[in-house]
Formats: structure tokens, sequence, C-alpha cells
């Protein structure tokens, strides 16, 4: 079950990202967005699973993650 729950909200992200492509959301704008859906504490914890997956060589990811001024921005690619 946990790993559902995973898969949805990652899949929530995903689906706010690719609505936006040229748009960076922070961190805590997408934590914002799916409070009412979602523990921010398990968004967070996708998000930083995410940022990693981002930054590593060769990654399948379609989500570029950058920071700026000590906030990590996420978007499509």
């Amino acid at each position: 079950m946990a790993n559902d729950k995973t898969a949805d909200i990652q899949a929530r992200i995903e689906t706010l990202l690719k609505g936006e492509p040229l748009k960076s959301y922070s961190k805590e704008e997408i934590i914002d967005k799916l409070s009412d859906s979602y523990p921010n504490m398990e968004v967070e914890r996708i998000l930083g699973e995410m940022e990693v997956s981002s930054s590593m060589t060769n990654s399948q990811s379609h989500v570029d993650s950058t920071c700026r001024g000590g906030t990590v921005y996420f978007q499509w690619r």
C-alpha cells in the first residue's frame, strides 16, 4: 500500500510539472499544492527522491531540479 501511495504522490507531482513545463516550482509550492491530499512529510520525502534521481548521471527522470538561493526548484524536462 505504501508503494501505491508513493507512486500516486509522484504521479501528482509529475502531472503538476507537466501542466506547465516552462514553470519552475519550488519544493514549498509543490508541498503546499498537495497538502490537501497528502501529509507534507510524504510529499517532501518523494521530492527528495526525485531531486536525487534528477541529479544522477544517465538519469531516466523527466524532472530537473536546481537549487537557487537555498531553495530547490523542480521543472519538467
